[in-house]
């Protein structure tokens, strides 16, 4: 840890640094992203239980909806896994419990064989209702994350619960609240289907579902051994459900595919918005992987140019240090006055002390020039590292269950005593 301290007995002021684990340091930060994403444990899929909802002055047909609504989108994601659960009301029947206290959920989804928890409640206030939504996690027995919102009674029909409740889902969980979802069929069962890039799945009877996928431009590889692969790019809009037909023919023929309109309601508000048509379009062999390549220099330079400047403020402390040699005072034979020779020397003057606190404040502004440097520099380093696997390393197309979904994402948390925001970072 680099530190720099200034004490000032009898006019007396020191600075410290330690500089010695710096390079070693960035150096394990780049090597360690670069570990093959295989060597990572993969996310694990939750088993949820999504407890029926309990009402207050509310119709049970609009409960009921809410709760089959939110176990049909659990039972739809990727990293869940629907148990059957019992309704709230009658959980805290079961196990005497006056409220839901995190002791009594706990046992509650144990007994559930569930690891997350949703339940809540719904008030009418007026002629809207009121929606308290919890997601617990039972093994740390403690509330992950809780919303409320305000349902419109215009709203409350299955249409309008439908399209409310992917956006309470995805605020439980934390994913994009206006995320789509494309629905890929195939001519040719077993095809590998990959979303920018990543595998995702395998064509089969039903189609693929692939959920969480963010708004823009995406393209769509599907491909097998003895076929020419079909490919194609399109626009997704927010909260949109594309069904996508992939073709797949034999090498002597032009693969071709198509994207049809979504003619049924969406996940949105909007029921009558369709998919935009799609336009094919060739990509270059290894295109992808220029981005990663130009990013990997980028910082990689940037890195090292950080991690200079770091050393470069650490020998301005050390240059600090030796001109505060001569300014040094220690106590000595009775009540005088010694330097680090143990030479006798008279007390600072007014002046000497001004150029005492002047490097001093020198000192204490290099410190955290240096810090900021090495901040930084670290950073760039773990982003090099990623780039040199994506961009030069990984070539493995046989993790056919990679997330379709990478990047920053930052969403506030709260709890039963405590609240802020949490930041994930995929890749």
């Amino acid at each position: 840890m680099t530190r720099l301290t200034a004490a000032l007995p009898c006019g007396n002021i020191r600075l410290l640094m330690r500089l010695h684990w710096l390079v070693p340091s960035l150096i394990a930060l780049a090597l360690g992203v670069a570990i093959p994403r295989s060597a990572y444990a993969q996310p694990e899929v939750s088993s949820t239980a999504v407890l029926g909802l309990e009402g207050i002055d509310v119709p049970a047909t609009v409960t009921d909806e809410m709760s089959e609504q939110l176990r049909q989108r659990v039972s739809g994601a990727h990293d869940m896994r629907l148990v059957s659960g019992k309704d709230l009301v009658e959980v805290k029947l079961v196990f005497s419990c006056a409220d839901e206290a995190a002791g009594c959920m706990t046992l509650a989804g144990k007994s559930l064989d569930a690891e997350k928890l949703i339940y809540g409640s719904v008030k009418k206030t007026g002629d809207d209702y009121a929606v308290w939504l919890k997601m617990f996690d039972v093994r740390r027995g403690r509330i992950m994350f809780w919303l409320t919102e305000t349902l419109p009674r215009r709203n409350a029909d299955p249409a309008g619960i439908k399209a409310a409740s992917g956006r309470w889902l995805a605020k439980l969980t934390g994913r994009p609240v206006d995320a789509g979802t494309i629905q890929v069929t195939a001519n040719v069962h077993g095809a590998v289907v990959a979303l920018d890039g990543v595998p995702v799945g395998a064509t089969a009877d039903q189609p693929l579902a692939i959920t969480d996928v963010a708004p823009g431009k995406h393209e769509l590889v599907v491909s097998k051994p003895g076929y020419a692969p079909g490919k194609q790019q399109f626009l997704l809009a927010a909260g949109q459900t594309v069904p996508v037909n992939m073709t797949l023919s034999s090498p002597s023929t032009t693969a071709l595919s198509e994207v049809k309109p979504a003619p049924q309601a969406t996940d949105s508000a909007e029921p009558n918005r369709t998919a935009p048509l799609a336009v094919a379009t060739e990509t270059r062999p290894g295109s992808g992987r220029d981005g990663y390549r130009t990013g990997f220099w980028v910082t990689f330079v940037a890195g090292v140019l950080g991690a200079g400047a770091g050393i470069k403020y650490g020998l301005d402390i050390s240059d600090v240090n030796k001109k505060l040699d001569p300014y040094r005072r220690f106590p000595c034979m009775g009540n005088q006055l010694c330097n680090a020779k143990g030479v006798v020397r008279p007390a600072l003057t007014p002046a000497e002390k001004n150029t005492v606190s002047a490097l001093n404040d020198e000192g204490n502004r290099d410190q955290t020039l240096q810090w900021i440097c090495i901040g930084v520099g670290s950073a760039l380093g773990v982003a090099s590292g990623y780039f040199l696997y994506k961009g030069y390393i990984d070539q493995d197309d046989e993790h056919s269950h990679r997330e379709a979904r990478s990047g920053l994402r930052i969403f506030p948390t709260a709890g039963a005593s405590t609240g802020g925001i949490v930041a994930e970072f995929d890749f």
